[in-house]
C-alpha cells in the first residue's frame, strides 16, 4: 500500500527550495524532526497523497515522508532561521533535506555551529563531564546481555570520540516489548540516569546528556547580538519539553505523546 503513495523527486525536496529562500533573521526555530516535522511510511495517514521525501537510510532508501500539511509547516518555517534538535548522530542528519547549520545532534551530545564545523568548546565541555561520570559504556556492558535475543537491537550512541547514550528498540513490533523490558534496565542505571521511550524507542540518557542544555547554549550565542530574538520551540515527545521550555512559544502535533499527555484530564477536549 505504501508503494502505491507518490512522494517528490530529490530534486524537488523542501531543503532544496527553502535555500533558495531569505529566512527572516529575527526568528530562531529549534525543532525535533522524527515525528515531529515528518515520519515513516507506517506512521502517515492511510488516505495520504504526495508524500514528501524527507529522510534516507544508509543504503539510499526512502525512510521519512511529510505529509501536505507538514509540507505548509516547512514552508512556514522559511520565515526564521531552522535549528533541528534531534536523537539523530550528526551522520545520521546528514540524511535529512533540512537545514543543519547550526544543529543539535544526538540529544546534545554534538552542536553543529554555523559554518558547518563542530562547536568545540561544547565538544570539550561534555568530555568534561563524561570524565567526572559512569561512562556509557560501561553501563551498555551490564545490561546488553539481557536484550541479546533477536527481538531486539540495540547500539551505543556516539560522536566522534564521546560515548553519548544507549539506544534499544523492537524487531518483532512497533515498541511493545521495550515496556516489559524497561523496569529491567532501568535497574542498571546508576543514579541520575534517565530513561525515555516514545514508540519504538527507548533510550538510556546520563545525567549530563539532554537537548535542554544543548539548546540553552545554542539560544545565549544566538541572542549574543539580539537580545530580542524570538525562538519558538518544536517538538513531539516529552523529552523535547526541556528545550521547548527554554522558548518563547512553544509548538507541537496534535497527534504526539506531548500532546496526548498535555490534554490528558483536560475536561475542555
Amino acid at each position: 500500500m505504501f508503494g502505491e503513495r507518490k512522494s517528490v523527486s530529490s530534486e524537488s525536496s523542501w531543503f532544496a527550495v527553502q535555500t533558495k529562500q531569505r529566512p527572516d533573521d529575527s526568528m530562531l526555530i529549534l525543532t525535533d524532526l522524527d515525528d515531529t516535522l515528518f515520519q515513516t511510511a507506517r506512521k502517515c495517514p492511510p488516505e495520504a497523497t504526495d508524500l514528501l521525501t524527507m529522510s534516507y537510510l544508509a543504503d539510499g532508501q526512502e525512510s521519512g515522508f511529510a505529509t501536505k500539511r507538514q509540507q505548509r509547516m516547512l514552508n512556514w518555517l522559511q520565515h526564521g532561521k531552522v535549528v533541528p534538535v534531534t536523537a539523530r548522530s550528526r551522520d545520521v542528519l546528514g540524511r535529512v533535506n533540512i537545514e543543519q547549520n547550526p544543529a543539535v545532534c544526538s540529544n546534545g551530545g554534538c552542536i553543529v555551529a554555523t559554518g558547518g564545523e563542530v562547536d568545540a568548546a561544547w565538544h570539550a565541555h561534555l568530555h568534561e563531564k563524561l570524565r567526572l561520570g559512569v561512562a556509557p559504556a560501561e553501563v551498555y556492558g551490564a545490561f546488553r546481555h539481557h536484550i541479546s535475543g533477536a527481538e531486539y537491537r540495540h547500539w551505543l550512541v556516539q560522536e566522534g570520540d564521546l560515548d553519548l547514550y544507549l539506544v534499544v528498540k523492537s524487531n518483532v513490533d512497533d515498541g511493545e516489548i521495550l515496556e516489559a523490558v524497561e523496569p529491567e534496565l532501568k535497574a542498571f542505571l546508576p543514579d541520575g540516569w534517565r530513561c525515555h521511550r516514545n514508540g519504538n524507542n527507548l533510550a538510556f540518557l546520563p545525567p549530563w546528556l539532554n537537548k535542554r542544555d544543548a539548546a540553552h547554549y545554542v539560544i545565549e550565542t544566538a541572542r549574543t547580538d539580539d537580545q530580542n530574538l524570538l525562538i519558538i520551540g518544536i517538538g513531539d515527545s516529552h523529552s523535547d519539553v526541556g528545550f521547548m521550555d527554554l522558548c518563547d512559544y512553544a509548538i507541537t502535533p496534535t497527534t504526539s505523546q506531548l500532546w496526548a499527555q498535555t490534554k490528558l484530564g483536560n475536561v475542555w477536549c
